[in-house]
């Protein structure tokens, strides 16, 4: 279809068009935006050009690897994305759950099955191709991470709109240099070739409406609710819905079993890591919930203590805090964990044998104390 076009002509093809149209909603986005987010979004210029800078590189070795290999291990390569997110954040020592890593490796192989089931066997495998498509990998990892930070806060069609910019800018850019590309020429030599040919203007809208607005621009505004590991994993299931695509408009053969048994794969595992996630971020917040709630009792110990030897009330204000805090963190069923955390092992030396303070109940047999 656009194979006798030049890999990064190609990736910049693409991005040209889904730049043109995610321009429209975000000059909506930034005439609704705040003074103080529109200045943020400024100052935000640096991380908005390294994702620009990962997306560019992202599709630019994709699409060489396309050419270069086959699509099998193109597909496979490329796939790689949720392993490397999943290695990274349990190598950094970040939080991970055995439910994300258990749904990561079945999402792996979801994703084999599917890249074997689109095999190709007209193209010969190489070497330079492989490690194209596992750098375009690695650069959707620091494409999602960068976009996760971001979008916390910036609205979906600005994000991808300056980013998408940036990165059909730099791969037009890499295309004239590279490539031999012609500003005015018409055809697979020109750096806006596909609008003046009617064999290749069908692709390009089809590449720039479909993967690049629906696909990428519903990707970035699904940043700001789910896990990167979750995204990645989905991203997987393109070959699926390719092929049905595909299909449907009748430029390939139906899909075999192996696609819908990776699809469904695939599927399973974002599910899995989707509800691990959650699991592991609900529990995270009881525990810094608890933890607070503890911080509070002991910042106001020693003051009740001091107004106590002065005559005060204190001790009846310590023990309301303790109450309400204590009822919290029994709420976030985690008051174990976030008073050890707390005290570091010294609660016992000042508050009593058991680690509590002194005056409230200790709780026994797991149950709060009887005054909560």
């Amino acid at each position: 279809m656009m194979g006798d076009v030049p890999p990064i002509t190609l990736a910049a093809w693409r991005l040209q068009l889904t730049s043109v149209l995610l321009g429209i909603g975000a000059a909506v986005q930034l005439c609704g935006m705040p003074p103080e987010d529109r200045q943020r979004t400024a100052q935000s210029a640096g991380l908005l050009a390294a994702s620009g800078v990962c997306l560019a590189l992202h599709f630019g070795t994709w699409v060489y690897s396309v050419q270069a290999t086959s699509l099998t291990h193109s597909l496979l390569f490329v796939s790689a994305t949720p392993l490397f997110l999943a290695g990274g954040t349990w190598l950094l020592g970040r939080p991970i759950s055995a439910g994300e890593l258990g749904g990561t490796a079945v999402g792996l192989a979801g994703g084999v099955l599917l890249a074997t089931a689109a095999a190709r066997a007209d193209a010969q495998v190489t070497l330079r191709g492989d490690m194209a498509a596992l750098a375009a990998s690695l650069c959707f990892v620091g494409y999602l991470l960068i976009g996760q930070r971001l979008r916390a806060w910036m609205p979906a069609f600005v994000y991808a709109f300056f980013v998408t910019g940036l990165a059909a800018l730099l791969l037009t850019l890499s295309a004239l240099l590279f490539e031999g590309a012609r500003l005015l020429a018409a055809g697979r030599h020109g750096l806006l070739g596909w609008t003046a040919d009617l064999h290749y203007l069908p692709y390009v809208v089809y590449l720039g409406v479909v993967p690049g607005i629906v696909g990428h621009t519903g990707f970035n505004t699904l940043l700001r609710h789910l896990n990167p590991l979750i995204i990645s994993l989905a991203c997987n299931l393109e070959p699926l819905l390719g092929s049905l695509l595909g299909w449907a408009v009748g430029v390939v053969t139906a899909p075999g079993p192996w696609t819908y048994v990776g699809g469904a794969l695939v599927l399973a595992s974002t599910a899995t890591v989707s509800i691990a996630s959650h699991r592991r971020e609900k529990k995270q917040a009881s525990k810094a919930a608890a933890s607070r709630a503890i911080q509070r009792i002991l910042s106001s110990s020693s003051n009740a203590e001091a107004a106590e030897a002065g005559g005060g009330g204190g001790g009846d204000d310590l023990r309301r805090m303790f109450d309400s805090a204590a009822a919290e963190a029994w709420r976030e069923d985690s008051w174990g964990p976030a008073w050890a955390q707390a005290k570091g092992g010294e609660a016992g030396a000042s508050h009593g044998s058991a680690g509590w303070p002194a005056g409230p109940q200790q709780p026994s047999g797991g149950k709060p104390p009887d005054h909560v």
